[in-house]
């Protein structure tokens, strides 16, 4: 099991994506702010955060987005969670890897 990073600031975004009485602008604008951070229990967050919106949202599309942003950075993506999404929140990252890492992209991989 992964320990919760020292990021103070990603402890908080998290919170307040998993904060079902925050404002949707907040965590809209908490989920833009993800990109900015990482690590593996972080990314294990972000993957329930998708899941549990069951990758349709906008608040799932914008996670996805980070998410994609993250394993832009990285140059790599998490070979066990990637093959699990689908519709808006796979088109996000299929987007943004497709933009500033293609290389990334799994061949095969479409919409659904």
């Amino acid at each position: 099991m992964t320990s919760q990073p020292d990021d103070f600031v990603a402890v908080q975004l998290l919170a307040i994506l998993n904060d079902a009485d925050a404002p949707e602008g907040d965590q809209l604008d908490a989920a833009m702010d993800l990109e900015d951070h990482s690590g593996a229990w972080f990314e294990q967050e972000i993957f329930e955060i998708l899941r549990r919106e069951r990758f349709e949202s906008v608040l799932a599309q914008v996670c996805a987005e980070s998410l994609a942003g993250i394993w832009a950075r990285q140059s790599r993506i998490d070979q066990g969670f990637f093959p699990e999404l689908h519709g808006p929140a796979l088109r996000e990252v299929l987007g943004i890897l497709g933009a500033r890492a293609p290389h990334l992209i799994p061949a095969g991989t479409g919409e659904d």
